[in-house]
């Protein structure tokens, strides 16, 4: 089994569901991938971030966690209740994959080659030139994605832990739910040969609407306060110069 491939073991997980730059409305558009490439977090972590733009010209950026962090054994999947499911990071980046080219996100991450880019650095502040490597054979694809509006607490890490933690303030952001292709169809419709009918159904009920994530979820004391004791020796990255 490759790398990128999901277990056997691992339950066939829906993500077309009806439950939910600058902030995109919540709504389906049709767009075109500018950029996809991946990255590593300090904990090995991997994300695909990708980079859509919708007929207007604006960009949306998104990163999609498709492999957790050594703590959690470097995995594509979690397991629940004794079953396994793929992490809700690779089953958006898969439903992309898919809409876009037909085979699946494994698939494509064999396409991966280094390129260098611009990337966003968090010491620096801003943008810079690194390497990272950059699934090119999606790139000026079109695809149709559902977009979600989402308003939630920003987050600060906490150097005692090093987890993040919700501070007290907000910001408003874009969540990709789900994709599919050019005429209409989800990636499930598409693989179970159904005829197109779910952005219709998903655009009907969340078109317009923003999801008010901080409803539910209280602000962090420590990270509102400021307080934190040392931060820990960040791991070594496979994705660093």
């Amino acid at each position: 089994m490759g790398e990128w491939n999901l277990p056997d073991t691992v339950q066939n997980s829906s993500i077309e569901k009806l439950g939910g730059g600058f902030p995109w409305e919540s709504g389906v558009y049709d767009t075109v991938i500018s950029m996809v490439y991946l990255n590593q977090s300090e904990s090995e972590a991997v994300s695909f971030n990708v980079v859509l733009k919708n007929a207007a010209g604006k960009e949306l950026e998104e990163s999609f966690w498709i492999k957790s962090g050594k703590a959690k054994g470097n995995k594509t999947f979690y397991t629940k209740h004794g079953k396994d499911f793929p992490l809700p990071g690779y089953s958006v980046a898969n439903s992309m994959c898919v809409a876009a080219t037909g085979e699946s996100l494994a698939k494509n991450m064999e396409t991966a080659e280094k390129k260098t880019i611009q990337v966003y650095d968090s010491t620096e502040g801003k943008k810079v030139s690194k390497e990272r490597p950059v699934l090119v054979p999606l790139l000026n694809l079109k695809v149709k994605v559902a977009v979600q509006q989402i308003l939630e607490y920003k987050q600060k890490k906490n150097d005692a832990t090093g987890a993040y933690e919700n501070t007290g303030e907000t910001r408003t952001v874009n969540e990709c739910k789900f994709f599919g292709n050019p005429d209409g169809k989800t990636t499930e419709e598409i693989l179970s040969d159904s005829p197109a009918g779910m952005f219709d159904k998903w655009s009907e009920k969340y078109a317009g609407q923003v999801i008010d994530k901080t409803a539910t979820k209280k602000a962090s004391a420590t990270a509102v306060m400021g307080g934190s004791a040392p931060a820990a020796p960040a791991a070594s990255s496979l994705f660093a110069k």
